[in-house]
């Protein structure tokens, strides 16, 4: 933690981030948002010996860089929490609900150990592509949003767009949670190479913030992104609704993308800003590992979301499963972005 501390001592003690930490705002303590895990990481640089308390509060940030957006100081508090994961691996205190998602990965390939195939959803033979394109698809898209996968890629195959022969978990779960994601990452940039691939088009912010930071020798592109650039190259009627579009933290805070998904929503329908949205778009809870390791905190995240939805629409559309799924399970009527311009493509 030590080669952290030029990171760490940036942190003024303003209190800014305490306004817009998702899980402080629940939770309450200052050792719950990032001022209080940067000061634990301080601990740790120093020889301080982990305490249950302190594992629980570097493993309850969902990762959405708020606070890096919001810190007056340049501090990088998420970066900072990251490497206390690491090292807290690395002296022997990894969480249960870390060493169950390794074992899932390890297992079965994929962030939920579901032991089915990945491709089942393909309903074509085509499975590879040699346009220099190739679909990730994800792990969630893969098991439990197979309509979200086959929606995306009912639409990129139109354009040449081919598949992996075997896709595996990109790694960020375990890039996230303090876990090494190095095997992953080299499966599937030789699957990437195997397949002829120059460009990767994913439709999980997850698996986008993951390829963009770790993956190298490919542009890397959101499904929003390709599509916004080829809207006039598909048949799309009006669609006779009104929705509302929730930002994934690892798409726009992390990297912007804020006007593609815009873009693609407003040719085929109407859209309502949510009350906060962009870079103070509410974080949906699912992330950094704190869905599977702490699901009642991530509920209560998620819950505080529904303030931000507009009265009168008809679907809240995100870009990213994870999103889709944190939000659907606390009753919110969600669509993938994918599955809303497939609903407006003519036959």
């Amino acid at each position: 933690m030590r080669e952290y501390l030029g990171e760490i001592v940036k942190c003024v003690r303003c209190g800014r981030c305490r306004t817009v930490c998702p899980t402080q705002q629940v939770q309450g303590w200052e050792s719950a948002g990032a001022r209080g895990r940067m000061q634990m990481a301080m601990g740790m640089a120093s020889g301080v010996e982990p305490t249950t308390g302190m594992v629980t509060s570097i493993m309850t940030c969902t990762t959405c860089q708020q606070c890096v957006s919001a810190c007056p100081s340049g501090a990088n508090p998420q970066q900072v929490t990251r490497a206390a994961r690491r090292k807290l691996v690395d002296l022997g205190y990894a969480t249960s609900h870390q060493r169950e998602m390794q074992g899932r990965i390890n297992n079965t390939g994929n962030s939920l150990g579901d032991g089915s195939a990945r491709t089942a959803w393909v309903t074509t033979s085509q499975v590879t592509g040699d346009s220099g394109y190739v679909y990730f698809a994800g792990c969630l898209a893969s098991y439990r949003y197979q309509s979200t996968a086959k929606a995306i890629y009912g639409i990129l195959e139109k354009f040449g767009v081919g598949l992996l022969k075997n896709e595996q978990c990109c790694g960020s779960p375990l890039l996230r949670m303090g876990l090494d994601a190095s095997d992953l990452i080299e499966h599937n940039s030789r699957q990437f190479k195997e397949a002829g691939a120059h460009t990767i088009i994913v439709g999980c912010a997850g698996c986008y913030s993951m390829f963009r930071e770790q993956y190298r020798d490919f542009e890397i592109l959101h499904f929003s992104e390709f599509l916004a650039s080829r809207l006039d190259e598909l048949p799309l009627d009006q669609l006779d609704l009104r929705v509302t579009y929730h930002d994934p933290c690892h798409l726009g805070r992390t990297y912007g993308i804020y006007d593609a998904p815009r873009k693609v929503i407003e040719k085929v329908c109407s859209l309502v800003e949510m009350k906060a949205s962009k870079e103070n778009a509410s974080c949906c809870g699912g992330g950094g590992g704190v869905r599977i390791g702490y699901p009642e905190l991530s509920g209560s995240i998620a819950e505080k979301l529904k303030d931000n939805i507009p009265g009168g629409v008809n679907y809240a559309v995100t870009s990213c499963p994870l999103c889709s799924r944190n939000m659907s399970d606390i009753g919110i009527n969600v669509l993938d972005l994918a599955e809303l311009v497939l609903m407006a493509m003519k036959e």
